[in-house]
């Protein structure tokens, strides 16, 4: 395996001048999220079958030919459960690549099971065992040793070579355009981001708060998402997600009050203590018919299991008749998005927030008959 490491402008676009005929692009990134809330770009490998390179994104490069490429609607890029990657590029760059064909999802269709892990995958289809020791390095030190090399390289090296053994089955069936509407669906829900007054609501055990308790609740998860944003912070290294609902509960006036509620740590309170006694005073200055409604989980309605049994009815059968596997077509958390959707969200919701799953291309054209009734 040959590769060359990119980390200057004349050998970065030497490489694109050799690579831009190509037809189809194995491209993979490596990235660093530890405390952050969104990655950090390290590495970015590219293998057109014959010229491998990994290009350094922490030097001071005109990546605008690289990115021609990879817009480019001729070209193919292959990635594997891109989710990540999608966003790396969002960032990084702006756009993410296209057309994307994950070789994840094309082996979930082609029935070899959920989330089929790249070594996995490797070593089925091509009887090579990859060593992943480096996964979890630090990307971002320079300079980078030959082992991390090595695997990032390894990465788009085998990655390329399964795709061309996937894409014909894929192709046999007419799912092309599937594969590519996926990564086009995963792109857009990982660009799209909850509005502040409807954060409160994606927090785990809401459900169990009062009214007053969410105006708290609303204030904190719109502060805490902005402050993380701001500092390119995790949100638990904010406030962890347990701690926003006993203060929302017990609604502290000081801080002494909020250093005594179990759980909460010394460090939140130091740092952004001062912060959530004022969102605990926005929320309790909200007046009672504007707090929000208690919230219901899918369970509290008394006809969700009957209805959710429906639903998969009718998926099993669209499965059955298309070939495509019940739990690529709609899994229980996709059926329960169209549930959440009609039951749950009002309309000023549902202008903002995105539709469920199976309302969208691909899924949609499969199952709208099938689900005419809870089709919008």
């Amino acid at each position: 395996m040959q590769y060359q490491f990119i980390a200057t402008q004349s050998a970065l676009d030497n490489f694109v001048d050799v690579i831009r005929h190509a037809t189809v692009l194995a491209i993979d990134t490596e990235f660093m999220r530890r405390k952050t809330l969104y990655p950090e770009v390290a590495l970015i490998q590219v293998y057109d079958g014959s010229a491998l390179a990994l290009i350094d994104p922490l030097a001071a490069l005109d990546f605008d030919g690289l990115f021609r490429l990879f817009q480019d609607p001729d070209i193919v890029k292959v990635i594997h459960s891109p989710s990540e990657d999608i966003e790396v590029f969002q960032r990084f760059a702006g756009f993410v690549p296209a057309p994307l064909y994950d070789t994840q999802f094309a082996l979930q269709l082609l029935g070899s099971g959920n989330c089929v892990g790249f070594a996995s995958m490797v070593g089925q289809l091509l009887n090579i065992e990859i060593d992943k020791s480096e996964s979890r390095t630090n990307w971002l030190q320079r300079p980078l040793t030959k082992e991390q090399l090595d695997y990032a390289a390894s990465d788009v090296f085998h990655l390329l070579p399964c795709y061309q053994l996937i894409a014909p089955q894929i192709a046999a069936k007419g799912w092309q355009q599937i594969v590519f509407s996926e990564s086009q669906l995963i792109a857009h829900k990982r660009a799209e981001r909850v509005p502040d007054p409807f954060l409160y609501e994606e927090i785990k055990n809401a459900w169990q708060c009062r009214p007053r308790d969410l105006a708290v609740l609303r204030e904190l998860a719109a502060w805490r998402q902005n402050k993380a944003e701001q500092k390119n912070l995790a949100l638990s290294h904010v406030l962890k997600e347990h701690n926003m609902v006993e203060i929302a509960k017990r609604r502290p006036t000081s801080i002494a009050s909020l250093r005594n509620i179990p759980g909460v740590e010394a460090m939140e309170v130091n740092r952004y203590g001062k912060d959530i006694l004022v969102c605990i005073e926005k929320g309790k200055a909200v007046p009672d018919e504007a707090c929000p409604a208690k919230l219901k989980r899918l369970i509290d309605f008394p006809e969700y299991k009957k209805n959710l049994k429906q639903i998969k009815h009718a998926v099993d059968k669209v499965a059955e008749q298309t070939g495509i596997p019940t739990d690529v077509l709609a899994s229980k958390k996709q059926m329960n998005q169209v549930l959440s959707w009609c039951w749950k969200m009002t309309p000023e919701q549902q202008d903002v927030y995105v539709k469920p799953d199976l309302f969208l291309p691909w899924r949609r054209e499969l199952v709208a008959a099938a689900l005419k009734e809870w089709m919008v």
